[in-house]
């Protein structure tokens, strides 16, 4: 009888153990093969979410493009947030990139339903020859998407061998008949396993497994896959939780979406079930391909049947999501009209200016954000600084890329503006990098429990209002090219380096003193130079303006792009 148990618990230990290993190299294989594609894509991935996605069919392309890549809905899901969160781009153009983002997780149901999985060995060997033995970075990369993809099928093979001894087990078997039975528990159990793996691709492997291995029915399974698109939505929850309002609406409609698809499809469940069950007596395909197919014509009929509705949707998650974020970083398209370079070159030159002025704004912002964080170590300021400057960085890009297509059609004065426009943005890009360096600093005196004196801030609070007023000066001089203005601004930058040393200077005394630490005269000592940093920028600012005749007219081929790369 010992015995007997003994064996009992010792399969069970195997097929749990198994289990759990081959749900880990399913994960890692997907993870793998996502991020290795993440890498090789570069920025091209952002930056075709950014570019198409003008209306909502062309973001369902997008989205399912970009999921196929990732292999994850829930990566492209929280990419997309990411970028709503950022200001760039709106909740509208977010509704297509989510929709299309439940299609391309099928792609992984489809190719495991291709039974490819008797070369999941060769993508491993191929795939870590190619990480081991080239020196190629490139090479190395893609061996570990082929590596991911291998794993992918191994882990589904590990899955599928414990989960048949598991469906011979009574009490699994009477607990998956419920699935069957009930399609709501069904659904709960398909959210659940979601929300747990974080994958969805994962969650409809293992239903691929469950049902292949006769451990669950097509009547258990097909709500399962409706529990999947709910369960995916946690991570665009995760995403949005502290971000912008845009962010919490793109979120909220991922639910919203999802939801709605899983109470349409269980309302017809039973017409949707004999369709999966014609389809396989017609076509013949295995098992695995059956959920792969449930999974597809779920996904493609709710995104093909809501996208008539995107308008309705909107007005229903603004409803439920009131409000305008605090930070508008949402740049007019109209301002990068790439149509008026060669028509209108001057115009071009005047909307490059607007964009500027705005990116001016927004550094402004974050300069009071971080101050703002600095005395009170709020987290939610932190993340609003934070926000702004990634909306900086992508404004940098942006500006600084289509004053390079205006290149070619500017001569004479309108060249040296156009000059005097790259340096300003790179000017203005680095002062958002040294309030993210402030943000730093701050953040780890609050981590480390550390503090500065009242003595010190009393410095620090004249270099801040002092730098303050030096960019709120630098945006009316770029507006206005007000030299006499200009003239006062480099005046007020030697105060700035004026004050720098002197607040040093009273600073080491009182670290000899023993009123502050050495610790904190670091801290202190590193705050004061991004401040007096940020100055000498804003003075450069001023520069442009009173010195005009520095920037030469130049041939196309004498500029130097490689010089205005913010």
């Amino acid at each position: 009888m010992n015995l007997l148990l003994t064996s009992t618990a010792i399969n069970y230990q195997t097929i749990i153990f198994g289990l759990i290993g081959g749900l880990g190299i399913f994960l890692y294989g997907i993870h793998a093969m996502g991020e290795s594609i993440k890498i090789l894509a570069g920025d091209k991935m952002k930056a075709i979410i950014e570019k198409y996605t003008t209306n909502p069919l062309k973001g369902l392309l997008v989205g399912t493009l970009v999921t196929v890549l990732l292999q994850s809905s829930s990566g492209t899901t929280a990419l997309t947030i990411g970028l709503v969160r950022a200001g760039l781009m709106t909740f509208p153009q977010s509704i297509g990139i989510i929709m299309g983002a439940n299609i391309g997780t099928t792609v992984t149901a489809f190719l495991i339903g291709l039974k490819i999985s008797n070369y999941s060995l060769l993508f491993v060997g191929v795939g870590a020859f190619l990480i081991f033995f080239m020196r190629n970075k490139k090479l190395n990369t893609y061996g570990k998407a082929l590596l991911g993809f291998g794993l992918i099928f191994l882990g589904m093979q590990f899955m599928g061998a414990e989960l048949k001894a598991l469906a011979k087990q009574e009490v699994f078997n009477s607990f998956m008949l419920k699935f069957g039975k009930n399609p709501l528990l069904a659904v709960l159990g398909g959210t659940g396993l979601t929300a747990l793996v974080q994958s969805s691709s994962a969650s409809t492997g293992i239903v691929q497994s469950l049902y292949e291995s006769d451990a669950i029915s097509l009547r258990g399974a097909i709500p399962m896959l409706l529990g999947n698109n709910i369960g995916t939505t946690i991570t665009a929850i995760l995403a949005a939780i502290g971000g912008s309002i845009a962010a919490k609406r793109a979120s909220i409609f991922h639910v919203i979406f999802n939801v709605t698809g899983a109470i349409l499809f269980l309302l017809i469940l039973n017409p949707y079930y004999n369709l999966i069950v014609k389809i396989t007596e017609f076509t013949d395909i295995s098992k695995e391909m059956e959920i792969a197919v449930s999974h597809i014509i779920f996904n493609f009929t709710m995104a093909f049947l809501l996208i008539w509705f995107v308008k309705q949707l909107e007005w229903l998650v603004k409803k439920i999501i009131p409000g305008t974020d605090k930070f508008d970083g949402q740049y007019n398209d109209e301002l990068f009209n790439e149509v008026i370079i060669h028509e209108s070159p001057v115009l071009a030159l005047e909307s490059s200016k607007k964009a500027i002025l705005h990116m001016t704004n927004i550094v402004e912002d974050m300069f009071n954000e971080t101050y703002k964080y600095a005395k009170t170590s709020n987290v939610k300021t932190l993340e609003e600084a934070q926000q702004l400057e990634t909306i900086i960085n992508a404004l940098d890009r942006k500006i600084h890329d289509y004053l390079i297509k205006l290149t070619s059609s500017v001569e004479g004065e309108q060249s040296k503006i156009l000059s005097k426009y790259l340096d300003t943005i790179r000017d203005l890009e680095r002062i958002g990098d040294h309030c993210e360096n402030i943000l730093e600093v701050c953040e780890y005196i609050d981590e480390h429990k550390g503090s500065l004196t009242e003595k010190a801030w009393v410095d620090l609070d004249l270099m801040f209002d002092t730098v303050r007023k030096m960019i709120e000066n630098s945006k009316i001089i770029i507006d206005t090219n007000e030299k006499d203005l200009a003239s006062k601004v480099v005046e007020i930058e030697d105060s700035v380096d004026r004050l720098e040393k002197k607040a040093r200077k009273r600073h080491i005394k009182r670290v000899n003193e023993g009123i502050c630490t050495s610790e904190t005269n670091v801290n202190f000592v590193e705050l004061l130079s991004n401040l007096e940093r940020i100055g000498d920028h804003c003075c450069n600012i001023a520069e442009y303006a009173l010195n005009e005749d520095y920037y030469v007219v130049m041939d196309e081929e004498e500029f130097d792009l490689s010089t205005y790369h913010g």
